[in-house]
């Protein structure tokens, strides 16, 4: 009988791991012994939009045992998961909690000490001038962008009393939109200091910044470690990257769900996802 785990990921990054690591062939395959082998599917659909993936979340083949997917704190997809998993369809939540569904387990890091982390950096860099910081995320429907703010505001409004967040802005993880919005930010306050962006879209907000000659001028505390944030980073644009593993995450998802479908134990310690900061001295190869 073959197992087979559905994984709906928004991000890029997410999906090439699960090609690189070859998972569908190699990670994946159990004891041929007991006949069973295990198969990945994708699909992406719109995480922005609760119709969108609650749709996509209701429309599986029934042939499903597990599913992984980045979820969307709202009730439809919380509804969604719920029922996949009355149907005994196991559901990891991937990235982006959705803590009040029925779901098997939440893969990803602690997002609220990321925030808290973010903070601690632009504190620490901006070193005692007094200004205000931009907060961008894809969007405060996504739990793990709202856990971000969450604990960037605990530690800036209680440890650095002279910088003043400016309220969040919402970029849908699009390059475009968020150019604008940075756009928009960096005219309407000159003296703006730094910027901590929660989401993607993290090339328009460089392409912003360079059209406003100020790219090296603000203290810029960014998320995951692609192409473009490393080479910003390298650049001197990025100050500081708080990086997930996407491998290990997606790796993480799998396992625990072929653990679920084999009735084997979850080593918890092995699925921590860990919080990395990347300065340009620290870079992996």
């Amino acid at each position: 009988m073959n197992n087979q785990l559905r994984v709906r990921d928004e991000g890029e990054q997410l999906i090439d791991h699960v090609a690189e690591a070859g998972l569908a062939q190699q990670l994946l395959t159990r004891d041929t012994v007991h006949g069973q082998r295990a198969f990945i599917d994708i699909v992406q659909a719109d995480v922005f939009d609760p119709d969108a993936l609650a749709g996509a979340l209701e429309q599986l083949s029934p042939a499903y045992h597990g599913v992984a997917t980045v979820a969307l704190d709202h009730p439809r997809v919380r509804a969604a998961i719920d029922d996949l998993v009355a149907r005994n369809v196991a559901v990891v939540t991937l990235v982006s909690d959705a803590p009040g569904s029925r779901r098997l387990h939440y893969v990803g890091i602690d997002n609220p000490a990321a925030g808290r982390t973010a903070a601690s950096l632009m504190g620490r860099f901006l070193s005692g001038r007094k200004g205000k910081v931009g907060f961008i995320a894809g969007s405060l429907s996504l739990r793990d962008h709202a856990e971000r703010q969450f604990g960037f505001q605990q530690i800036m409004s209680s440890e650095y009393p002279d910088l003043t967040v400016l309220p969040a802005l919402e970029g849908r993880d699009d390059s475009e939109r968020t150019r604008g919005l940075t756009a928009e930010l960096l005219k309407r306050h000159p003296d703006l200091l730094g910027i901590y962006s929660a989401g993607a879209g993290n090339r328009g907000i460089a392409a912003a910044m360079d059209e406003a000659g100020r790219a090296r001028e603000i203290v810029w505390i960014a998320h995951e470690l692609t192409h473009y944030t490393r080479r910003f980073l390298l650049h001197g644009i990025i100050d500081a990257i708080i990086n997930q593993d996407p491998g290990h995450e997606t790796r993480s998802a799998a396992r625990i769900l072929l653990a679920h479908c084999w009735g084997e134990p979850i080593v918890l310690d092995q699925e921590r996802i860990r919080i990395d900061i990347f300065l340009r001295d620290n870079l992996p190869g």
